[in-house]
């Protein structure tokens, strides 16, 4: 390939060496008000660019027309952002939003010019795109039944498949939506109990992984619409698979997508890879091709991409695969240290080089791309850059920059996000990051312990966090750990953390604050812990179980009662579901007396520092009655605390102003019980974000 040639407004290139003066305070709504442009796409045919950016402090969905170099907005949402969209057709769009934090998401489709708008899964108020287009009729209450993306069926110009949900089953029917009409049909009915579908590019169902409350889990198949199902894989019912933030407790596999061929599946397998390797399997045959890609360390993918995305993303993306515009496998994509991809078409790779010289000091992806190729949307950020937008033109091999993701930070100034390794007190090798602020020696310095959510399936990965970057410009070393438990490391890593809350998972929590004492990098006099959902768990035990380790606590959205631990209000799960939780999980009755030495409410007597907490009281994951018992023994206990409550938001604040006034008391309570000079941020005043000249 020609070396690359640059038509670039800015280029930002980023060195590895700390600057010598400490940055100056940052803000906290530079920080943390709503990214300048994210999620940049780019439209199958070329014409069209689409991000997301804010309007009315909230995200909404923008659209450039490449032919007349016109910008618009698609929508005008004021109580709700637009949280993901995709490209379903090269003249389609579909995009997702939230109500109230519920993660109950509504689905829409519009024209590139914002006309046409259906509901495709409905949402509890729909509001109307920037051209104030109708709402349509409303939908029939079959309709209604919430609807997940199985495939955009590129092919068809019209429809998609998805899976229309029934009650609180988890199952489904396969139902063809026409997003330009909003008719459907039901293309295949769910009468073996599957719980994902796994379409060709012809968009005819040929994979389906299945369960009921007796049988094992089997993963079936048929080569053609006409012929009967049969089972080509059967594992044991308590394995966890395509339950989200589940992991199986045996060796399996897990088929992934159908490759260019229509006929070989490409898999995920652990059957001798404990930390997994993808392969081919012909299901007709039984026959298994060669290891493809398997990792010493980690396991390729990212298996909650389709939570992350709103449910617009696909089974490739949770497994790492990226394919080239001939619909061949191209790359694998994992995180050790740092996200890496391993290619595997030479003009892909090749391609990668290229853009890696041209964009320095930052890892480069590409994000989104024409049908044909010729056309890439890249994406370049690291640790300390939030990222830049640049549209790369393969045929003249130009690149143009599209847009900062937040122009008004300087990568300079930000912290640096150093892997970690250290052995847990067992000998168990567990990796980690440590931020330490820019400008400062790594030595005795405050130090907040970051434990990431889950626990089971999610992990911490290297790249720009805006918390993280607040906290280190605040003063203070963070340290995150990927705990036992923590997904993406295998099969046996993941299993180490089942039934340990508050034990094993706690002990490398605690583990890596004492590694980073031991090293001369943490003051032990002023450590804090600041975690959210199951991180907000691991904050409480912290505090009542190792009541002299930390100088204060942040509990947000986190679980207090592990007895009291129930289903989502929103929903019942389904058997299966429940089954695996008590496998992962303490019983509350086999279990009783190990589950209180462990839950922080049978402790709060222990509670020693200062604590902060907030909830939102939408929440479907951890119920605000966690709080409200919280709250309780607290003051049964005569223990001092601070909290934040808000109405309308869920499993953590997305809503901007709600955001910025919980970090500005984060900020102010840190700062008091750590001994840290506050930041220039006074309380109370809310932030209004301007529109950000991306649209009229």
């Amino acid at each position: 390939m020609k070396t690359l040639l640059l038509n670039l407004l800015l280029v930002v290139a980023l060195g590895t060496t700390v600057r010598a003066e400490t940055p100056a305070l940052i803000p906290l709504e530079t920080i943390f008000s709503d990214p300048d442009i994210q999620s940049v796409g780019i439209s199958p045919t070329g014409r069209y660019l689409t991000w997301l950016a804010p309007r009315n402090q909230r995200m909404n969905l923008a659209i450039l027309d490449r032919e007349t170099k016109k910008i618009r907005w698609l929508t005008n949402m004021k109580e709700e952002s637009v949280v993901a969209f995709v490209w379903a057709k090269k003249d389609r769009l579909l995009f997702a939003q939230q109500f109230g934090g519920r993660e109950q998401y509504g689905m829409f489709a519009c024209d590139p010019d914002g006309g046409n708008l259906l509901v495709i899964n409905k949402l509890e108020r729909v509001e109307a795109t920037a051209d104030g287009a109708g709402q349509g009729d409303a939908p029939a209450s079959e309709r209604d039944l919430p609807k997940s993306l199985i495939s955009l069926l590129p092919k068809d110009p019209d429809h998609i498949l998805m899976n229309r949900i029934r009650g609180s089953s988890f199952l489904g029917d396969v139902i063809k939506v026409n997003i330009r009409t909003g008719k459907e049909n039901v293309e295949e009915r769910n009468y073996i109990n599957a719980r994902a579908w796994i379409a060709d590019a012809a968009g005819v169902i040929r994979v389906a992984i299945c369960t009921d409350f007796e049988e094992p889990i089997r993963v079936k198949y048929r080569p053609d619409a006409k012929t009967e199902w049969r089972t080509i894989g059967e594992f044991s019912k308590e394995t966890s698979l395509f339950i989200e933030e589940a992991a199986p407790i045996e060796p399996h596999w897990r088929p992934s997508v159908f490759a260019k061929d229509g006929r070989t599946l490409y898999v995920k397998s652990f059957l001798e890879h404990d930390k997994s390797a993808l392969r081919t399997l012909d299901p007709e045959t039984g026959a298994w091709g060669p290891v493809i890609f398997t990792h010493p360390r980690v396991e390729p993918g990212d298996r909650l991409a389709n939570y992350r995305r709103g449910g617009l993303s696909s089974r490739a993306a949770v497994d790492g695969l990226i394919f080239n515009a001939k619909g061949e496998l191209a790359g694998i994509g994992y995180d050790d240290d740092y996200p890496e991809v391993q290619w595997l078409d030479p003009e892909m790779a090749q391609l990668m080089r290229d853009l890696n010289g041209a964009l320095p000091g930052t890892r480069n992806s590409l994000v989104s791309a024409t049908s044909d190729g010729s056309l890439y949307v890249v994406r370049a950020a690291s640790d300390r850059d939030p990222g830049t937008f640049y549209l790369y033109n393969a045929t003249k091999q130009e690149l143009s920059q599209i847009g900062r993701a937040r122009s008004n930070i300087n990568p300079e100034k930000m912290a640096p996000m150093r892997p970690i390794r250290f052995r847990a007190r067992d000998g168990l090798e567990v990796a980690g990051y440590l931020t330490v602020p820019a400008g400062r020696e790594a030595k005795n310095l405050p130090m907040i312990l970051v434990p990431h959510g889950g626990p089971f399936g999610p992990r911490d990965t290297w790249g720009y966090s805006d918390q993280i970057q607040y906290l280190a410009n605040r003063g203070y070393a963070v340290l995150q750990v990927n705990y036992r438990g923590s997904g993406g490391y295998g099969l046996q890593f993941q299993l180490g953390g089942y039934r340990q809350w508050g034990r094993k998972m706690q002990d490398d929590l605690t583990d890596g604050v004492k590694w980073c004492i031991d090293q001369g990098l943490a003051d032990p006099a002023r450590v804090g812990i600041f975690g959210a959902s199951y991180g907000g768990y691991a904050v409480l035990a912290g505090l009542t179980l190792t009541p002299d380790l930390y100088c204060c606590g942040v509990d947000y959205v986190g679980v207090a009662d592990l007895e009291a631990r129930g289903a989502p209000r929103s929903f019942a799960p389904p058997r299966v579901i429940r089954e695996g939780q008590e496998i992962r999980e303490l019983h509350p009755l086999r279990d009783a007396d190990l589950l209180r030495s462990v839950n922080p409410i049978a402790h709060i007597a222990n509670i020693r520092v200062p604590l902060f907490a907030a909830y939102g009281k939408n929440d479907p994951r951890v119920r605000f009655d966690q709080w409200q018992v919280l709250e309780a023994r607290l003051k049964q206990a005569g223990k001092t605390y601070e909290a934040l409550i808000e109405e309308n938001e869920g499993h953590g604040f997305r809503k901007l102003e709600n955001k910025l006034d919980f970090y500005r008391r984060v900020e102010d309570f840190l700062s008091r019980n750590m001994n840290v000079p506050a930041g220039r941020v006074k309380l109370g005043t809310p932030v209004v974000v301007p529109d950000a000249g991306k649209g009229k």
